[in-house]
């Protein structure tokens, strides 16, 4: 249980670690981008104002430009080059002169590729282009080299999903270390719980085997009376809490299951049903079972036996008046599955705190059928000993059933 907590606590840390990261890191290389973006559309945006052309500017380093990005030196500092073709798609001209990585004829695929195209801004591998329908009627395609903005972009995404990764990394090991120390008071807590359960458990024994004796002695004297009898059934029903407690401060400390050997589950099954069917049956109610012969597995039989006992005594307590209790057997691809189901006149409202610890749905209820909502959390106990799993469904709205599934 406790290294379920800190694993828990390991997962939740570092999942909100890594979200926080990511999405910091993911914002400042989208701000990175949208920066070069927006640095190649305003030089595009003043190329496409004087006809594919920078302005004549002389005197101080000035800004110009839309958001005044752009000064007097960009123009010498810019490498771009422009495409000019008709209304059909034809190409009219071409102007390299101010690029050396781009000849004529890189220039014309690039420009046929943006005629053919649907965009009228975008990207062909570092340049950014822009398509402006002219006033003569003429299509001005603009590249601008987008490459060093392009590149430290990249370069800023390449060292921060580095030092990403190392952060998380070393996070991990600083979470992991002190993820010992805090869950140690809890570790401590349960071990104390454990404690005193073992030790009241045992203390509580000798009272009640004091109480039934003396019951004994009275009904020797006087004879069996109701009044016996109730304190008979009270010692019987505390002496049962006591034994549920026991065995699942056993089982969490894994002394619980001593041995493990192949049993056949068909076998024990079929021997916990027949007390509870005749009883059943005593009581009107419909129990089918359907039991597939020879399934064995890896096990501890007095455990298996315990959980077949729990499942069956809870389907008898809680089943309708008259209703129906139904058990199967039955081997499902690599698992095996003992599924208990009865009828209920309403379905708890969350089926997973059934093997919750002490966990009653409806307190007159159980005052009714007894129980201390001790059952269905040892059973889970004990199937997750043997590396099965147990759950709760509602197969109808009047129905409960109880999955176990074991490995073969």
């Amino acid at each position: 249980m406790i290294e379920k907590l800190r694993y828990k606590f390991i997962i939740i840390t570092m999942g909100s670690v890594f979200f926080v990261m990511a999405g910091i890191l993911l914002a400042l290389n989208g701000f990175n981008y949208i920066h070069a973006r927006n640095r190649a559309d305003e030089v595009l945006e003043v190329l496409a104002e004087n006809d594919g052309s920078f302005p004549q500017l002389e005197g101080p380093r000035n800004n110009f430009g839309p958001g005044n990005a752009i000064n007097s030196e960009t123009p010498f500092e810019t490498r771009f080059f422009k495409v000019i073709a008709n209304e059909e798609g034809e190409i009219l001209q071409i102007d390299t002169s101010r690029v050396r990585s781009v000849d004529s004829e890189l220039a014309q695929s690039y420009g046929e590729a943006v005629l053919t195209g649907d965009k009228e801004k975008g990207y062909l591998d570092d340049f950014r282009y822009w398509k402006v329908m002219q006033e003569e009627g003429t299509q001005l395609l603009l590249f601008v080299d987008n490459y060093r903005e392009l590149e430290t972009f990249r370069s800023f995404l390449r060292n921060s999903i580095f030092i990403g990764i190392a952060s998380l990394i070393m996070i991990l090991l600083l979470v992991v270390f002190f993820s010992k120390k805090i869950v140690a008071p809890v570790q401590e807590n349960l071990d104390k719980q454990k404690r005193f359960i073992t030790d009241a458990g045992h203390e509580i024994k000798t009272p009640l085997s004091i109480i039934s004796a003396n019951n004994d002695v009275q009904e020797l004297i006087d004879g069996q009376s109701e009044w016996t009898q109730s304190t008979r059934n009270q010692i019987v029903r505390l002496n049962r809490l006591v034994e549920e407690m026991l065995s699942l401060a056993r089982m969490e400390e894994g002394s619980f299951i001593q041995k493990m050997e192949s049993i056949e589950l068909s076998k024990v099954v079929r021997e916990e049903i027949t007390p509870f069917q005749l009883l059943c049956e005593q009581e009107g109610i419909s129990f089918s079972t359907s039991i597939e012969e020879s399934i064995v597995i890896q096990g501890e039989k007095e455990s298996l036996r315990k959980v077949c006992s729990i499942l069956l005594d809870n389907a008898q307590k809680y089943v309708t008046e008259k209703g129906m209790i139904q058990v199967e057997l039955k081997k499902e691809k690599k698992k095996v599955v003992l599924s208990v189901s009865n009828s209920v006149d309403s379905l708890p409202e969350k089926l997973d705190r059934l093997f919750d610890r002490f966990y009653r749905e409806s307190e007159s209820r159980n005052q009714r059928v007894g129980g201390y909502g001790i059952g269905l959390s040892l059973a889970q106990a004990i199937v997750g000993q043997h590396g099965g799993s147990i759950e709760a469904s509602s197969p109808s709205s009047n129905q409960i059933q109880f999955d176990v599934r074991f490995p073969l």
